[in-house]
């Protein structure tokens, strides 16, 4: 099972909500794909800092995506992916 976490960056790390909501779930046997958007902030070290908070699941490269990212660009990301 393929799940996707999306949420906001604050200089470069996860939104606090992010971090609440990952420690809530169960990610054994699943591949996790993080993906943010940001109009100025890099991803940092927030899915390393995710995937090392839980300790469990496949936890992917994360994307970001720009604020104002369109759809195609969204679509084409997503596509590249090969799920």
């Amino acid at each position: 099972m393929t799940e996707f976490i999306g949420y906001p960056i604050w200089w470069g790390g996860a939104a606090w909500l992010a971090n609440h909501f990952v420690t809530d779930r169960d990610f054994i046997s699943k591949k996790v794909i993080l993906f943010a958007a940001s109009s100025s902030s890099p991803l940092g070290s927030s899915g390393s800092d995710l995937a090392t908070m839980i300790g469990t699941g496949d936890w992917q490269e994360g994307q970001r995506l720009s604020s104002n990212a369109s759809a195609g660009e969204v679509l084409s990301w997503v596509e590249s992916l090969d799920l």
